[in-house]
């Protein structure tokens, strides 16, 4: 698989999130149908835990941090490289590391 579709598959982290808030205010406006909605807030919660296990398992080190902060916090591979005291070229480097050793298999 590409690094393009590792990316994407990444990216549906932060979706999760947002489906999980979204059910949950659908939960308060809609309480008769809060059964079927925690049926699908729990789909998406085993699909997040899912992605931060493989997240996990790239080494449990630096490339595992670039990987959490970029795609499960959202935050750019500059302020990244600000907060783990990196270059920015070595932050770009570690996040190609970690994408080719990011496998959702």
């Amino acid at each position: 698989m590409t690094n393009e579709q590792k990316k994407e598959y990444l990216a549906k982290y932060r979706l999760q999130q947002a489906k999980i808030r979204r059910l949950c205010e659908l939960i308060e406006e809609n309480p008769e149908k809060k059964a079927e909605y925690d049926i699908e807030i729990n789909k998406a919660r085993a699909f997040r835990d899912r992605i931060e296990a493989f997240v996990e398992a790239v080494d449990g080190g630096i490339l595992t941090e670039i990987l959490f902060q970029k795609y499960l916090c959202g935050k750019s591979l500059e302020e990244i490289s600000y907060n783990l005291h990196y270059s920015q070229r070595q932050t770009e480097r570690l996040h190609i590391k970690a994408l080719e050793g990011f496998s959702f298999a």
